[in-house]
Formats: structure tokens, sequence, C-alpha cells
């Protein structure tokens, strides 16, 4: 009877109070993920109708306090209420190989929610695509079991189990594999590069070396571009990102130099005239609202002619409205200088003989 009185008394004195702390906190915390995990239901349905994005705005902040913050205040909980209690050696080290196999697990389940919602969060923004999720998504899931095994080769050394030798061979063995494969590692790097940086997206219009076209795919290795001529190009993306590109997707206006040259027999008078004709021409454009005239000047005494250059801007990166102002303004041109008598020179050579 003694005994028992004793064993109820350490219990109550010694047990007790942390196995208290651990069952009520773990009730609260259980309690506090099913509420959370409603409510995150609840928004995320709101979201999907897009009936309020005020509200949708705290599901970033819900999920992480229902897949990170509660989990780790149950380990905190769990490892205060364990240091509260004295077992016997031999409980002990069994009590610290499962709070140990506990403990990685909980961190490392952490790291990949936390993963996972930086992944959710960025592709909810207005660049991300679809598309890029979806190929992102292979190398998300090999991040994660890469995090497994580094969590599980932790918890071995922690346990005491020598890992340096499979850390050597691990080593050697990525050093092997990037070695061979480098080409690849090079592309899925300058992915990144395009995914982060974003020199271009989908429906782009760029300019690469003697290439131009529409991007159509983006992919880990390499991306598609629909070029003028129709075909699709199948580039690398270290290749892609090696290259000076010119984006004009990007482009708010376009910014056209144009040179007129009419011949040295011009009279004066009229010399004085082209340039504010030009204005005039450019300032009348109908195929294009807001065609702005920069500037027209006589430029140079040329080799054979009267150079003027002009600079006017386009308010679109559209290709096809600026061939139509262009066209516009050459055809206006060629009308007024045919009325006011202008004409247009063309490369000559006057040869001279002299008679002896």
């Amino acid at each position: 009877m003694e005994y028992i009185t004793k064993f109820f008394e350490i219990v109550r004195t010694d047990y007790l109070p942390s196995i208290l702390l651990l069952a009520v906190s773990t009730v609260l915390l259980l309690s506090a993920n099913a509420l959370l995990g409603k409510r995150i239901t609840k928004l995320e349905a709101l979201k999907m109708q897009d009936e309020t994005k005020v509200r949708a705005g705290s599901l970033p902040l819900l999920r992480f306090v229902k897949r990170i913050a509660i989990p780790l205040l149950f380990l905190g909980i769990l490892s205060i209420s364990l240091r509260r209690i004295s077992f016997a050696e031999e409980i002990q080290k069994v009590v610290h190989i499962l709070f140990a196999l506990v403990m990685t697990v909980i961190i490392v389940r952490s790291l990949n929610k936390g993963l996972e919602l930086s992944f959710s969060k960025y592709f909810e923004k207005e660049y991300a695509t679809h598309e890029q999720e979806n190929n992102l998504r292979p190398l998300i899931s090999f991040i994660k079991l890469l995090l497994w095994v580094v969590g599980f080769l932790v918890l071995l050394s922690n346990l005491g189990v020598n890992v340096s030798t499979a850390l050597a061979g691990l080593g050697v063995g990525g050093i092997a594999v990037a070695i061979a494969a480098q080409g690849i590692l090079g592309d899925l790097f300058s992915y990144f590069v395009i995914f982060f940086d974003r020199p271009f997206a989908l429906g782009d219009f760029i300019v690469f070396d003697d290439k131009a076209g529409v991007v159509e795919k983006i992919g880990i290795k390499s991306s598609r571009i629909r070029v003028l001529s129709g075909e699709i190009l199948i580039i690398s993306n270290s290749d892609l990102t090696k290259s000076r590109i010119h984006n004009y997707k990007k482009m708010q206006r376009r910014r056209v130099v144009m040179s007129t040259t009419i011949p040295y027999e011009t009279d004066l008078r009229k010399v004085e005239k082209v340039p504010s004709l030009i204005k005039e021409i450019i300032a009348s454009v109908e195929s294009a609202q807001e065609v702005v005239c920069d500037r027209s000047h006589f430029q140079t005494l040329g080799a054979s002619a009267l150079a003027f250059e002009t600079v006017y801007y386009i308010p679109s990166s559209d290709y096809t409205l600026f061939m139509d102002v262009q066209q516009e303004i050459n055809l206006k041109l060629l009308k007024t200088f045919a009325a006011e008598g202008i004409e247009f020179a063309y490369p000559t050579q006057k040869v001279f003989t002299v008679s002896s």
C-alpha cells in the first residue's frame, strides 16, 4: 500500500502537471486547427466566387497559422512538458528517440508547408501564369523530398549514427551528376532567371540575335518562339538569356527617325520650308492619334544632296500601326513636295571634263 501511495504521489507531483499541460494544450490546438480549417474553406469559396477581396486577403495568414504556427507551438509545448518529467535512464532514451522523430517530422513538414505557401502566394500575382506553376511543381516536389532526406540524416546524426560516410558519398555523387548534367542545370538556372527577373513573358514580341517572334511557351529547359516566318523556333533557355533581347511588348511608344534628301539645285526658299512642311504632315496624320513630331532639321550637306532629319513618336508598340503611319507620311510627303515643286534627291555623280 505504501508503494502505491508513493507512486501516485510521484505521478501527482512530477507527471500530472506536465500531462495536464500537454493534454489541455493539445485539445486547444486541435480545436483551433479545426476552426481555422473551416474558416479557410469558407474564405476559399468566397475567393473562388470573387465576392470579396478584403476577407480573402487574410487567407495566407490563416494558412500560415494552421499549417506552420500550430504544429510548431505543439512541438514547443511537448518539449516543455517532457523536460518537466524525470524518466528512468532506459525510458529517457526511448522518449528522446520518439521526441527527436516527432520534432523532425514537424519541422520538415513546417518547412514544406512554408514552401507551398510561398509558392501559392507567388502564383496569385497577376504576372504569374498557370503554365509556369505547372512547370515548377515537379521542382517543388523535388525540393520537398530533399528536405525530408536532409531531415532524416539530421535525425540519424542526433541519435548518434555516423552519417559522414553517407554525406561524403552523396557529395561525390552530386558532383558527378552535376558534371554530367551541367547543360541541363544551366538551362534550369536560366529558367529561374526568366522566371524571377521576367525579361519577357508569354505573348511578348521579342527580338534576339537575328530572330524575332512571339513567345508561346517558356519551359524548364527550352522556350518556344513563333518567328515571323510562321514556324516554331525552339531555343534553350541558356542560349536565350545569353542573347541581347529587345522586348517590344513593353514598349509604350515607338520613336521613328526619318531621313529626307533633296537636290542641291533646290531653291533656297524651298529648302527653308522643308522642316515646317514635314511637321505639318506629321501633325495631320490620321492613321493614329497623338502622333508627336519631336523635331525636324536641316541636318547636313551630304555628298550628293541636302539631308533633313525628322524624329516623331507613335504612342503604340503595334508594328502594323507604325507601318500605317509611315505609309501615310510618305504619301503625303510625295504629294506636298510635288505641289511645292520640291524634288527628292537620289544618288548622283557629276563628272567634270577639262579639255586641254
